[in-house]
């Protein structure tokens, strides 16, 4: 038999091999499109509505392959005939925003930014309602009381509730679900920020770190330091102070002299309004600040640094002072190993400071949260009722329950309380930082994905006696005795920038005043001036940039203010 024929025989054979293979694909995909079609049919028949939800932030958003037949989703599904099926988005949010509303292709839900004020996704919303695109919701908001929570004073500001969520563009309608806000104030997140040293350096200096008060005897206390000699865990050099990215939050070692309010705009005693960085007081500050850079104690990379390097510098107890949140700086000393190999340097609170007035510093929020992600529904929406049955059980304890802890017996139990907690196995992962255990709950468990874009008017404390799952076993306690030292403290009022917008050159204002952020050009030009005498020329050059661009008109932006003060009795600075 030649070559020719051989090659030919194998040909043939291969091919009797393929079509084998199609036709038995064939049979299997046949037999799967009629199991699975049947089930699908069966459960439209029962009265299934299963509805899309856009998830609209830059950076996608996880959910498990199944979102559909996962133990959560069924278990929602057989309380309230609904599913939701998510999806995430890998662009910015406003530029989404913008596509949806120009292609029409739109899904049943979407949630947003919707900071207020002149953010550019608060536009693009309330572009889009005005002109029809979304669907009121203040007639069918009055059946449903969980979500009609999301909008009582205190769980938003009145600021936020007159000026953006009854825009004039609305008509008298309501289109949004304020979300991401806390039901009373201990459901307030605390942030923890402040300033933080290595624990061996106050016990080596002789020193309370407690009894630091003020800004100028921290910088004494910063000196001393400076001048010990300390060495980080590797025996290299410390340095002083530092922060975690682009100099979050240096400000924090200059609190003394902040002032707690709700504002950046001051009444002076004659009724005149001016700006922060107008007064005295601001530039008292940032020569206190250019002090600390000029006398080698503020780390002068902290500026420009990025996370990554914090880590290092404060994992590695280089650093012997941090100003940022306190849970970033343990954070780091976990991931290095430090926390648990060198306890002597973990990190402990200073203070915490006064403000300018002497008073202990706490964290100022208004009487409710003044923007916010939000929910709403634009006009492709296929089941209005069905969107808020859904949204409103999962804000019930019975609902927030399945889709923050999963199934009872499979993945939480419950304390002698009656509240639930994570099994052992997932507690132990989630206590020792091991990340993977939210993929885990979300694949196999079906939870950990649905609530975190759906909760507003925040009670999971009240609930379930912690505010995160498996918060009330796997917190830091370190954290939680400094958040006692520095609560969420809410002062009331309607603050003053709500009327920003209403001058009628503000855009101009804005241009010069706030875009790109020259304020901080100028303050970061300071800090690295050679002189005291520099520095302060600096800073004051901004004060007199301010004063006479576009003739004085922010000086005009600054008397409009003033009458509005007095327009309302509720005023708050």
């Amino acid at each position: 038999m030649s070559r020719m024929d051989m090659d030919k025989i194998k040909f043939l054979f291969r091919r009797i091999i393929v079509k084998k293979a199609i036709m038995f694909t064939l049979v299997l995909v046949t037999a799967s499109t009629v199991l699975f079609g049947a089930a699908r049919r069966q459960e439209a028949t029962e009265g299934d509505v299963r509805l899309r939800m856009l998830i609209c932030w830059n950076g996608g958003y996880k959910v498990p392959n199944d979102q559909y037949n996962n133990p959560v989703a069924r278990a929602i599904r057989e309380k309230t005939g609904v599913t939701v099926e998510y999806e995430g988005i890998m662009m910015s949010e406003m530029e989404k925003l913008n596509l949806m509303f120009a292609s029409g292709d739109m899904p049943d839900i979407v949630n947003a930014p919707f900071w207020g004020g002149t953010s550019g996704e608060t536009g693009v919303i309330k572009k889009a309602a005005a002109e029809g695109r979304l669907l009121p919701i203040e007639d069918i908001l009055q059946r449903y009381p969980n979500v009609k929570r999301s909008y009582d004073i205190g769980v938003i500001s009145q600021k936020y509730y007159e000026t953006d969520l009854q825009d004039p563009s609305f008509n008298g309608h309501l289109y949004v679900i304020p979300q991401e806000t806390p039901g009373n104030v201990e459901h307030i997140t605390n942030w923890a920020y402040g300033v933080f040293v290595r624990g061996d350096v106050p016990k080596a200096l002789g020193i309370d770190e407690k009894s630091i008060r003020t800004s100028q005897q921290l910088y004494d206390f910063m000196a001393k330091a400076r001048d010990y000699g300390f060495k980080d865990v590797n025996g290299n050099p410390a340095i002083v102070a530092t922060t975690y990215h682009q100099g979050w939050d240096y400000g924090r070692y200059a609190e003394s002299f902040s002032t707690q309010k709700l504002t950046s705009y001051v009444q002076n005693p004659d009724g005149t309004v001016t700006h922060d960085w107008l007064t005295q007081n601001w530039l008292d500050r940032n020569i206190f600040l250019w002090r600390l850079v000029n006398q080698g104690i503020l780390d002068k990379e902290c500026f420009t640094t990025a996370d990554t390097l914090a880590d290092q510098k404060v994992g590695n107890g280089t650093a012997l002072f941090f100003a940022a949140q306190y849970g970033v700086g343990i954070n780091s000393t976990k991931m290095t190993g430090l926390y648990n190999s060198n306890p002597e340097m973990r990190y402990i609170p200073v203070g915490p400071l006064n403000d300018v007035q002497g008073n202990p510093l706490v964290q100022v929020e208004s009487m409710g949260r003044t923007g916010s992600p939000v929910i709403f529904f634009p006009t492709t929406n296929k089941n209005l009722e069905a969107s808020f049955k859904y949204i409103d059980y999962i804000n019930t304890p019975e609902g927030m329950t399945l889709a923050e802890y999963g199934i009872e017996g499979q993945t939480f139990v419950r304390n002698s309380a009656g509240q639930p907690r994570l099994i052992p196995s997932l507690l132990e992962r989630k206590r020792n930082g091991d990340s993977t255990w939210e993929d885990v709950v979300r694949e196999v468990g079906g939870f950990g994905y649905i609530s975190g874009r759906l909760w507003y008017g925040n009670l999971k404390l009240n609930w379930f006696g912690e505010d995160g799952v498996g918060a009330a076993d796997a917190a830091v306690q370190e954290i939680e005795d400094y958040k006692k030292l520095r609560p969420a403290r809410q002062l009331p009022g309607y603050a003053l920038d709500a009327f920003q917008t209403e001058f009628p050159d503000y855009a101009k204002v804005s241009a010069f005043a706030f875009e790109g952020d020259p304020e901080k050009v100028y303050r970061e030009r300071a800090y690295f001036a050679a002189t005291e005498a520099e520095a302060r020329r600096i800073l004051t050059d901004f004060q007199t940039y301010l004063k006479t661009q576009e003739n004085g008109l922010f000086l005009k932006f600054l008397d409009f203010l003033a009458q509005k003060a007095k327009s309302r009795g509720d005023i708050a600075f």
